[in-house]
């Protein structure tokens, strides 16, 4: 198998892997996989604003507008217009959302210690290393740049 159909392959399984460990319980709330996103976004930067807030998941400001204005009808995110800039409007969780926000967080951190401790401890530098430069270059690509 050449280097490309391996990288490929590895990839695929990596995203096998990833889909797996990010089942949460947040279908029990009535959230999906995309809308969990989105408030684990806003926990880790309440005030953010819609615009930063597509930036940061790669999607267009409409797609995020609809996945906020659901989160809102459930009550897990506050909308406010900006007190610096009126046009923009910035984003923070309720108690509800908090509370959901805490639960994703806390059990992702533990599912990911155990992946992590099943990497010998010698090899983790180099894994996060690994995943470092892999990031990097999925950017530059998404960018156009490069090749």
């Amino acid at each position: 198998m050449d280097c490309i159909m391996l990288f490929r392959e590895y990839t695929r399984e990596l995203e096998y892997h990833l889909a797996v460990l990010n089942q949460s319980d947040c279908c029990q709330c009535g959230i999906n996989e995309s809308q969990c996103f989105l408030v684990v976004e806003i926990g880790r930067n309440p005030g953010i604003c819609i615009k930063e807030l597509a930036k940061n998941v790669g999607l267009d400001k409409s797609g995020i507008s609809r996945g906020v204005e659901e989160l809102v009808q459930k009550g897990y995110v506050n909308r406010e217009p900006s007190k610096e800039d009126r046009r923009c409007v910035v984003l923070s969780l309720t108690e509800s959302g908090k509370a959901r926000f805490d639960k994703i967080e806390n059990d992702m951190t533990a599912k990911f210690a155990a992946v992590f401790a099943n990497i010998e401890s010698d090899k983790r530098e180099q894994v996060l290393d690994s995943l470092r430069i892999y990031n990097e270059a999925c950017r530059k690509t998404e960018r156009g740049q490069g090749s």
